[in-house]
């Protein structure tokens, strides 16, 4: 009786022994592959990487001892890079908490030396002359040099070599052999957060007198109103690119990073403008000091309010470093009832033409007294002095009663102290554009409702 049980039960379950196949990596289809790059303190960089395998990947959180990432540049030594977060998510970007899905996000960390997709060219370093004022108050000439920094792409010249050192179990059973995937740094295999969404645009006063600028609209949700931020580069950002002061610093994005909405980041492409010269009876200045400059970055700016009526003209913000922030400046004094906030990142003190200043005072910031302003400056700056953000405090605050204006003063004396990144006492931005204090300051502010607004 017992054999026929046993023999009952082999004919019933002929294959019981191999309910469970024995578990055998496979090579899978090949596996997809791209750069995750975001703009940093330190510009552009390449900060992730997103893998996409053929189905949901079963591990989810930790995945960091499973893969290592290299770089090569120009066939030079392979540099590792540091990952610091490797988890699963269901689409190719960042996430704070892993999901379920194909997709393998490993971050980098941006301090890597090998993080950047460009080398800096330094161009425009001979001297030019400007007008200055001497120790006793006197109009001189002056000789300095208004360097720029040029981004040289690498391109594919440089290559990440991604590899899986450990198998990688999918939800379809599949187990994905140790492999590795190599690709160049060029565009086709980049993602830059918010930066590729950024369009090219021209802004004109007639066919030769223009601006070039970057334009950012947001995915628009249907009668919903969207502030709109105007970003002003500084000197070492001059050039005809339309691209270097969008990738040097978070200055673009610098609200994006709290709240979607409309971006214009325009860009001149010389330190002197041939429309606004003194020789010819013109106010003349330099960077965004010209009134031919200001007016066209007003002309950008109703351009584009008058073509996105989902922006919220009660919510319209500048942001200004070095130079930019004079431009600020004037941009306000334009406009005084335009604008509903402003940042000011180490800049002049009003109304200076080129490098003479002492010409604000009491009356001629009268009209900018109700408009919120913060001024941000280091102490040590020596390329912008301290003296000016000063001096627009001291006459807002102090004489004119401005009940909006705030000021910051910083010790810098090397990078890290306050947040600053970069080496340089000058870029008091590096603090402003990673704080959620100041940026959420900036987009809480509306504009007053005023009679007669320009």
């Amino acid at each position: 009786m017992f054999k026929k049980i046993l023999v009952g039960i082999f004919l019933f379950f002929p294959f019981s022994h191999v309910w469970a196949e024995e578990d055998r990596p496979k090579p899978g289809k090949p596996i997809q592959a791209k750069l995750l790059a975001e703009i940093t303190s330190l510009g552009q960089r390449v900060t992730g990487v997103a893998l996409e395998y053929e189905d949901n990947v079963l591990a989810t959180s930790d995945l960091r001892y499973s893969y290592q990432v290299f770089t090569q540049l120009e066939e030079k030594e392979r540099l590792p890079r540091s990952i610091i977060r490797a988890y699963v998510n269901d689409l190719p970007k960042k996430a704070i908490q892993a999901k379920s899905g194909k997709f393998v996000i490993l971050e980098l960390d941006d301090r890597d030396v090998n993080a950047a997709l460009y080398s800096l060219k330094a161009d425009n370093q001979q001297p030019m002359k400007f007008q200055s004022k001497d120790n006793s108050g006197n109009i001189v000439e002056v000789e300095k040099v208004q360097g720029i920094k040029i981004p040289q792409y690498y391109g594919g010249k440089l290559v990440y070599q991604i590899d899986q050192t450990g198998y990688i179990k999918l939800s379809n059973g599949k187990t994905v052999e140790r492999n590795s995937v190599s690709l160049s740094a060029e565009q086709d295999h980049l993602k830059t957060l918010f930066i590729d969404d950024f369009s090219e645009q021209v802004a004109r006063l007639n066919e030769n007198n223009f601006l070039k600028y970057r334009f950012y609209r947001p995915d628009l949700m249907e009668n919903k109103k969207y502030p709109l931020t105007i970003f002003l580069h500084g000197s070492g950002q001059v050039g005809t690119d339309n691209l270097a002061h969008i990738v040097s610093n978070k200055g673009a994005i610098s609200t994006l990073q709290y709240e979607d909405g409309f971006v214009l980041a325009p860009q001149y492409s010389t330190v002197f403008d041939p429309f606004d010269d003194k020789a010819k009876g013109q106010k003349g200045g330099i960077h965004w000091q010209t009134q031919n400059r200001v007016n066209l970055v007003l002309k950008m700016i109703d351009d584009v309010v008058q073509q996105n009526p989902a922006i919220d003209k009660d919510r319209i913000y500048l942001v200004g470093l070095s130079r930019g922030a004079e431009g600020v400046l004037n941009l306000l004094l334009k406009r005084p009832h335009f604008f509903a906030g402003a940042l000011l990142a180490s800049g002049r003190e009003a109304y200076t033409t080129e490098w003479v200043d002492g010409h604000a005072n009491k009356e001629n910031l009268a009209s900018i007294k109700n408009v919120p302003m913060w001024f941000f400056h280091s102490k040590e700056d020596r390329i912008s002095p301290v003296k000016d953000s000063r001096i627009n405090y001291e006459i807002l605050h102090n004489q004119l009663h401005a009940p909006y204006v705030r000021y910051t003063e910083f010790t810098t004396e090397k990078a890290g102290d306050n947040g600053i990144v970069n080496n340089n006492p000058h870029n008091t931005w590096d603090v402003i554009f990673n704080s959620p204090e100041v940026m959420q300051w900036l987009l809480q502010q509306r504009r007053a409702i005023r009679k007669n607004e320009n």
